[in-house]
Parts: structure tokens; sequence; C-alpha cells
């Protein structure tokens, strides 16, 4: 394996989404973007719903649309445990574009004295978030 190399697993409640030695890794922390290459010291952070780019050893990208969870970094091998994650080419666009409609259609409701008690918004919110993202990292993928 060369030098430069950088083991990266994402991992999500599910099973493994993507295992692979690559070039980089840019994680969506919750602070702002987090670039890795190997040796790269260790660390522990906190990811934020976006995208996680990856960089392959041929020079090539991969996008990933993940989800809330954290990133442990030793040296050359990068763990994303994270509640959902998806590959770019994966992602059900019609699914996601629902989704997102059915957020949207929540979120409408926020003004409304009488959704308040029926509707978690924060929950809509968060859905909202994850379905945009799968949308945006899905055109990456095509």
């Amino acid at each position: 394996m060369a030098e430069t190399a950088l083991h990266l697993e994402v991992v999500t409640p599910d099973g493994v989404v993507y295992s692979d030695h690559v070039a980089m890794v840019v994680l969506p922390g919750v602070a702002g973007e987090l670039g890795i290459l190997a040796r790269h010291q260790p660390l522990v952070t906190l990811l934020g719903i976006g995208e996680t780019r990856v960089k392959r050893l041929d020079g090539t990208y991969d996008y990933i649309a993940s989800g809330v969870g954290y990133a442990e970094v030793l040296f050359s091998m990068v763990m994303v445990v994270v509640d959902h994650a998806e590959v770019a080419g994966r992602i059900d666009v019609d699914r996601a574009g629902s989704a997102a409609r059915r957020a949207r259609d929540l979120l409408e409701r926020r003004g409304d004295p009488g959704a308040r008690a029926e509707v978690d918004f924060y929950r809509a919110e968060q859905a909202l978030k994850r379905a945009e993202n799968r949308l945006r990292v899905a055109r990456r993928g095509v």
C-alpha cells in the first residue's frame, strides 16, 4: 500500500456503506469541512449532515450524502460512523424529492397554533436537510 494511502470506512446502523483505500477525504464537520490525508494526527470530531467527498487513489472522486455522527482519525485510518449515508450513484432521487416535499409541507404549518401540538418541527427541519443533501449529492453522481 502506498505511503499516501488512507483507509476510509463509512458505517451506518445498517452496515458498511463505503470501505476503500483513498488519497483524501473531506468530511462535513459541525464547524465546517475537515480535510484528512494519510498520516493525519489522531482526532475525533462530530459530523453534521452534508457531503463527504472522497478522492480515490486514481484521482477521481466519490460523493456520499452523510448524516450526523462522528469520525475517528488514527494516522492512516478514518472511521466515519453516521446515522445514514448513501453513495451518490445509489441515491433514490424520487424518494428524496418526496421526502423534501413532505418536510416542506410540515414546515409550512409552523404558523398554525393547532399544528404545534401535532408536528415536531425540529424533526421536519432535519428531514428537509437530509433530503436536500441527498438530492444535491445525487446530482454529483451523474
